[in-house]
């Protein structure tokens, strides 16, 4: 019995050494996940450009028309631009610049931060958006003000009751 007992106390204490090594090992890697994932969720909002201000070199990109914030990443670290395509995508999504984002050639500097990126394209965008906007002008909703009675729409040439001026001819 002498045996059976020593050999229950063994099994029993190297239960207990697995145990605590699994409980060591499962701490060890929630530990260092958790550190990742801190250190990644700080530098999407605290990254530092791959160049010191100042120093920076000029680099044109294509960015295509329909693009992921991966594939954007992707392109942006084979260029030069970052250092990490997973972080950029991340600041991409984090951006408040991300719905304004569009394809085309744009030249960035080597010393700006992703969000500088980001605002530089949205400026673009926003700018060609004003431009189209002044030629095609703003579009009108149909509501009972702005609907024209088809009576009372003037014919080519005529001028309308109480309008002053007078009618063009062509001459200067």
């Amino acid at each position: 019995m002498n045996k059976k007992k020593a050999m229950f106390l063994s099994l029993s204490v190297l239960d207990m050494v697995f145990r605590v090594v699994m409980w060591v090992v499962i701490i060890y890697f929630v530990v260092k996940g958790a550190t990742r994932c801190y250190d990644l969720g700080y530098r999407v909002f605290t990254e530092e450009p791959v160049a010191p201000v100042g120093y920076g070199t000029e680099v044109t990109v294509d960015v295509p028309v329909d693009f992921s914030a991966k594939q954007l990443g992707e392109l942006f670290e084979e260029k030069g631009l970052t250092r990490d395509s997973l972080l950029f995508a991340l600041q991409y999504y984090a951006s408040e610049y991300r719905e304004g984002v569009k394809g085309g050639t744009y030249t960035f500097r080597t010393d700006q931060t992703a969000e500088e990126m980001f605002a530089q394209i949205s400026a673009i965008t926003e700018a060609e958006e004003a431009a189209q906007s002044t030629i095609d002008g703003e579009p009108i909703e149909p509501n009972a003000d702005n609907i024209a009675d088809p009576e009372e729409i003037p014919v080519e040439g005529e001028l309308l009751e109480g309008a002053e001026g007078t009618e063009e001819t062509g001459e200067n």
